[in-house]
């Protein structure tokens, strides 16, 4: 239930977000491309985590999809980073930073 109402909080929040490609945690910079573990030793356990499961689809000879069996996983990682400094939500897939995104 807690994850149900952390999704439909991005959603509303999503059209207000400012993107980057860098993040400041104390004196080490994050970039998009990091590994996660990376991510974790430098910032620390994010605030809160969502997982996001989807199946993933090839493309058939006739135009159409199907699924393959396999299941993609994306992580979001949400900071707080205390007073002064907008909240990031920082998109993991495969284990690496693809995004971050600040909200305001």
């Amino acid at each position: 239930m807690r994850a149900l109402r952390f999704l439909i909080f991005l959603v509303l929040v999503l059209p207000y977000v400012a993107t980057a490609d860098t993040l400041r945690c104390g004196s080490y910079l994050i970039q998009e491309g990091d590994d996660g573990f990376s991510v974790l030793a430098k910032c620390g356990e994010p605030t809160k985590r969502m997982t996001i499961v989807q199946p993933v689809y090839a493309s058939s000879a006739d135009g159409g999809t199907y699924p393959t069996g396999l299941i993609a996983n994306t992580e979001l990682w949400r900071y707080d980073r205390g007073s002064g400094s907008f909240p990031v939500i920082i998109t993991v897939a495969d284990g690496f930073v693809q995004s971050f995104r600040f909200l305001r």
